[in-house]
């Protein structure tokens, strides 16, 4: 499971994450954790990513950003506290989503498809403009 510590790597100290942020950080983390435990009971693994020493992806950018991040329009999902990447180099846990999608849907989680994400999978319980589960960024 991912902590919110984990969650904000180094931006913990940012003044873009305010209150308004850390709630949805924390509904955030909370789907993220319920979806988690489906996948591992499963027998999915969820590797380390070695650069964050967590499960989020990248090196500083697959948590929360901030808004002076390079990465993201200024009300992007994860600069708002409602997207995290997963670590995922080998396409496992996106393997297991497209395999159930009614978690994901349980869950309140959508996905960017795999074929976008090739080493982590994008999570986020903020719904594209299509309204799909499964969405094409």
């Amino acid at each position: 499971m991912i902590t919110l510590a984990q969650y904000l790597g180094p931006w913990a100290d940012s003044p873009d994450f305010d209150a308004s942020r850390k709630a949805n950080a924390e509904r955030l983390l909370a789907a993220c954790a319920k979806l988690e435990a489906y996948a591992v009971k499963d027998g999915v693994e969820f590797p380390i990513n070695p650069k964050t020493g967590s499960g989020v992806s990248g090196t500083q950018y697959g948590g929360f950003r901030p808004q002076s991040c390079c990465e993201g329009a200024p009300g992007s999902a994860h600069k708002m506290a409602l997207a995290v990447d997963r670590f995922d180099p080998d396409g496992k846990i996106d393997k297991w989503c497209m395999r159930n999608i009614e978690r994901l849907a349980e869950c309140g989680i959508y996905i960017e498809h795999p074929s976008a994400t090739s080493t982590w999978s994008h999570w986020s319980i903020r719904a594209p403009k299509s309204g799909r589960i499964v969405f094409y960024p």
